[in-house]
Parts: structure tokens; sequence; C-alpha cells
């Protein structure tokens, strides 16, 4: 039902999206004034205020004042539709999975994630801070006209801004901060490293198809779609072995007829490495090559 309500985004909405947002957190921040005077679109602030807003009635001046407008609402709006676009329809396997869709990245312990992620957000917030973000956006919407400089805090007994530069005890908190996500991370998820590097596949060809048959049996016991398409891939492929094998009894039955091009051609066809059979020619070559031959292990 859902999926009917709420149309798939594309790369253009999502880009659209990306931008929509961006734009609302600077412009919502009274930073849309500074923009336009660094690029030489205004030479100082407008009068009416410093956020862009729909102009009102006759009026052609896109400048107001910093409060909730109908431009914010329409974007929110829009934002939460897309939201909501994606979460429904949003892909059944994760980004961190590899092609057969088992991942490669799992979660250990939710609670050490829950604490690296809160130690990131601290650490960019103090950052932020110390760098004296918090006082511009401050002076930006509290519209004072006066420069708000250096960082929030506790100072003589009352919250504040205060100028202070950076000290070893600043440098030595984001470390810390930044440190113990790093850990809370490493503590908290799983790395498959099987993933990253598998064993390789030593059997041949024709191995390889009666184990991707037998892999199809076993899926299609707990799911019967995964099942089917492993047991589709695994026919595919005995199809073109079939195929080549064809190829090169007609090839040969050209030669005895005398068509000296038609066999070369067929010929060409498996053989050549950009020929249209030539993958499934060399599987059956190599499966041939190996037929009755065994491994032989020492008996102690």
């Amino acid at each position: 039902m859902l999926r009917r309500v709420f149309k798939e985004p594309n790369l253009t909405s999502l880009i659209g999206a990306t931008f929509l947002a961006f734009f609302q957190v600077v412009n919502s921040a009274g930073y849309s004034d500074n923009l336009a005077m660094k690029v030489g679109i205004i030479n100082e602030t407008p009068e009416a205020g410093e956020k862009i807003v729909i102009p009102s009635g006759l009026s052609t001046d896109f400048w107001g004042k910093l409060e909730i407008g109908i431009l914010d609402q329409a974007i929110v709006l829009f934002l939460c539709y897309t939201m909501v676009a994606m979460w429904v329809h949003k892909p059944r396997e994760g980004i961190l999975a590899d092609v057969s869709g088992s991942k490669i990245v799992a979660i250990k312990s939710r609670g050490w994630v829950r604490v690296g992620i809160f130690s990131l957000v601290l650490g960019i917030l103090s950052t932020a801070n110390k760098n004296g973000n918090f006082a511009s956006i401050f002076g930006n919407i509290s519209g004072s006209g006066e420069t708000t400089v250096g960082r929030f805090g506790r100072h003589d007994g009352s919250w504040s801004f205060e100028p202070s530069d950076w000290g070893i005890l600043d440098f030595v908190e984001l470390f810390a901060l930044y440190s113990f996500f790093v850990l809370a991370i490493w503590m908290g998820i799983e790395v498959d490293r099987a993933k990253l590097n598998p064993l390789p596949d030593n059997r041949n060809y024709i191995e390889r198809i009666w184990g991707g048959i037998r892999d199809a049996e076993r899926e299609q016991r707990s799911d019967v779609e995964s099942g089917a398409k492993k047991a589709n891939e695994a026919f595919t492929s005995l199809v073109k072995m079939l195929s080549a094998a064809a190829s090169l009894n007609v090839a040969a039955s050209s030669l005895d007829e005398g068509n000296v091009k038609g066999a070369f051609n067929k010929w060409k066809n498996l053989t050549h490495r950009k020929g249209k059979q030539n993958e499934s020619w060399k599987g059956l070559s190599e499966s041939l090559d190996q037929a009755g031959s065994f491994t032989h292990e020492e008996e102690e």
C-alpha cells in the first residue's frame, strides 16, 4: 500500500533533497546573507532580514526575518516525504554485504556502538564549540547585531561565551573522545575476515555446476526464490557447456564435409579469447583434462 503512495526516489530527487537539506540548515542558521555577500550578490545584510523567504503579496523582496515560514514548511515536507519513500523502498540486502547476500560487517555489541556514536557526536560538538562555531550561529540567530566570539561554557558562575585560546587540555580532551570512538567501534563491530579473503575455488567447471545444484537444493529449504535462482544459474552454465560441446561436433562435421571456413569459424568461436563460447569451452576442456585424475593421498 505504501509503495503505491510513495514513489521510489530516483537519483535526481535524492540530489535535490540533499541540496534542500543543506540549504535549509544554512538558511535557518542565518548564513544565507553571508554567502550572498561572499559571492558578491549583495554588499551588506538586507534590512528586511538575513534569511531567504517566499515574498508575500506584491513584494519582490525575498529576504526576511529568522522565523519559520512557508518555505521552511515546504522543504521539511519534501524531506519527510523523501525519507519515508526511501524507507518504504529500501533494499532487502544491506550495503555491507557481498554478492551472495551474507554480511561482511556484523554488529557484535550494540551497546559499544551506541557509546561510540555518542563519543563521536560529543567530539564533533566539542570541536565546533572550541572553534567558535556555536558563537557565530548564536550571533546570527539572536539578531542583536553584536559579534559573539569564543566558546560556550560556564564562566564566573554563569553560562556564556568567552574568548579563549586552544590549550593542551583541549587537545587531550578531543584525542580522548575520538580515541574512545575508535575503541568502541572496534569492540562493537565484527568483520568476517573469511569474506574479505575467501578461499580459492579449485573445482573444475563441471564440479562447480554440480556444486551449484546441491547448493540450490539446500537453499530452497529455507528460501525458495534464492534456491531457484542458484538452480537456474547452474542449469544455464550446464547448457552453455553442452552448447560448446555441440559446436565442437559441428566444427568437426563441417571439416569432414570440406567446409574448412565454417569449421574454422566454429573453432575460432570456441578458442579465441573474445569468442562467445570461449569461457564455456575452457571450462569443458579443463574438466575433460581432469577426468579420471584423482588426488592420491599417502596412507600412513
